[in-house]
C-alpha cells in the first residue's frame, strides 16, 4: 500500500512543477507596456539634453 501511495506521489509531482505558458494577450501585453516605458525613459533622456529634435515631418525624404 506504501508503495502505491509513494509510486502516485512521484508521478504527481511532476504535474505540480509545471507552469501555464502566457497567453498572446499576456504577452502582448507585457511587450506593450515595456515598449512604452522603453519610449518614456528615451523621451525624458531628450528632453534632459536641452537641444531641439527635429519633427517627423522636417526631417528629409
Amino acid at each position: 500500500m506504501k508503495r502505491a501511495i509513494l509510486l502516485a506521489m512521484t508521478l504527481a509531482l511532476p504535474l505540480c512543477a509545471c507552469k501555464r505558458e502566457p497567453t498572446f494577450d499576456e504577452r502582448y501585453d507585457a511587450a506593450s507596456e515595456k515598449i512604452s516605458e522603453t519610449a518614456e525613459e528615451i523621451d525624458a533622456r531628450l528632453e534632459a539634453t536641452d537641444v531641439p529634435q527635429p519633427r517627423a515631418s522636417d526631417a528629409a525624404p
